[in-house]
C-alpha cells in the first residue's frame, strides 16, 4: 500500500519512521524563520524524510502543482499526524482513503492543541483515535481508539511519548483494516469542543488562579514554548515545579527560599518552582537562580 504522509511537527516523525517502509511521499511545511536573523529553521519532518531517503514536498499553500505532485505517486492511503494544516478536497480525493491520529476522546477536543488544552483542563484519561479525515475538521468516523491515562505529573513532552508508543501500533492496525477492505467508521457521538491553538496570552501565567491550574499549565507547556512570568521587569519562563498547600501571602510573592527552589503564593495553594529561564540566559535548576539572582522573600512575579 503507497502511503503519502503528512507531518510538520517533531511528534510526527516516529509515526514517519514507523511507516517508512510504504512511504512514496511526504508532505511538509516550509523552513521557518529564526526569531532573530534571517536563517531558516530547518522543519524537523523534512530532515527526518531527507534521512531516510524518502521524497518530500513542502506546502505553504496547496496548489495545483503540490496536487500535481501528489497524483505522480499514484497514492493509495494519506495518513496524517500534527500537520497543521487543512487538506482541502480536491488533494483528499486523490487518495481512497485517508487517515489522522487525533489525541482525544472525539469529539472533545478537537483543532490544533488537544493535547496541551487536555492537560491545561487536568483531564486523566484520554483516547488516541484513528479517524477517517472528511472536508470537516476532525469530523470524519472513527476506525479505531485506545485509552490512555494521564498522570498528575504527565508533562506535555510525556503524554507525546505515550500517544506515540500505543498511536504506532494502533495506527498499523488501521492501515491493515484499509488494506484489507474490512473496516467500519463509528460516528462521532455527543457535543464537541476544540482545541484551539496556544497564544502567547495562553503562556502568560495568572498567579491569582489556584496552584493547580497554573501548575497544569506549565506541565502542558513542557519544554516548549513554556510558560512565562516577569521578574524584575524580564520575561521568566517556568519549566518545573510542584503544587504545595500553603496560603501565606498574595498571589505572585515569593513567600519561601527552599534548597530546590522557591516558592510562589498562588490565588489559592502555592507553587514550588524548580527550573526556570530568565531572558537573555540559559535554563537553570530553581536553587542557582536563587543564588544568582539574590532572591528575596517577598519580591513579586508578574
Amino acid at each position: 500500500m503507497k502511503i503519502v504522509f503528512f507531518g510538520s511537527s517533531p511528534f510526527s516523525i516516529p509515526f514517519l519512521e514507523a511507516l517508512k517502509e510504504d512511504t512514496v511521499l511526504v508532505v511538509t511545511m516550509p523552513d521557518k524563520p529564526q526569531k532573530r536573523g534571517k536563517n531558516l529553521f530547518p522543519n524537523p519532518v523534512k530532515r527526518s524524510a531527507i534521512e531516510l531517503g524518502l521524497p518530500f514536498v513542502t506546502v505553504e499553500k496547496f496548489d495545483l502543482s503540490c496536487k500535481d505532485r501528489i497524483e505522480s505517486v499514484s497514492p493509495d492511503l494519506f495518513v496524517v499526524v500534527s500537520f497543521g494544516k487543512i487538506i482541502p478536497d480536491y488533494i483528499l480525493f486523490i487518495a481512497q482513503c485517508a487517515l489522522n491520529l487525533h489525541p482525544s476522546e472525539l469529539p472533545l477536543y478537537r483543532g490544533a492543541a488537544p493535547i496541551e488544552r487536555q492537560i491545561m483542563d487536568g483531564v486523566k484519561k484520554s483516547t488516541i483515535s484513528i479517524m477517517v479525515i472528511n472536508e470537516k475538521l476532525d469530523k470524519g468516523g472513527v476506525l479505531l481508539k485506545q485509552a490512555f491515562e494521564i498522570s498528575f505529573d504527565d508533562t506535555r513532552e510525556a503524554v507525546e511519548q505515550k500517544i506515540i508508543n500505543i498511536g504506532i501500533p494502533l495506527l498499523k492496525q488501521a492501515i491493515s483494516m484499509v488494506k484489507s477492505g474490512s473496516y467500519s467508521e463509528i460516528t462521532q457521538q455527543g457535543k464537541g469542543s476544540y482545541a484551539k491553538k496556544i497564544t502567547k496570552e495562553d503562556e502568560l501565567i495568572h498567579w491569582e488562579e489556584d496552584n493547580v491550574r497554573i501548575y497544569n499549565k506549565i506541565r502542558a507547556l513542557y519544554p516548549s514554548p513554556a510558560s512565562f512570568t516577569f521578574f524584575r521587569g524580564k520575561r521568566l519562563k517556568l519549566f518545573k515545579a510542584n503544587t504545595l498547600d500553603l496560603d501565606k501571602g498574595v498571589p505572585g510573592e515569593i513567600i519561601d527560599l527552599l534548597k530546590e527552589g522557591f516558592v510562589v503564593q498562588c490565588g489559592a495553594g502555592a507553587l514550588l518552582i524548580k527550573e526556570v529561564q530568565i531572558e537573555g540566559k540559559r535554563r537553570i535548576c530553581a536553587s542557582e537562580f536563587i543564588n544568582g539572582a539574590r532572591l528575596k522573600i517577598g519580591e513579586k512575579l508578574g
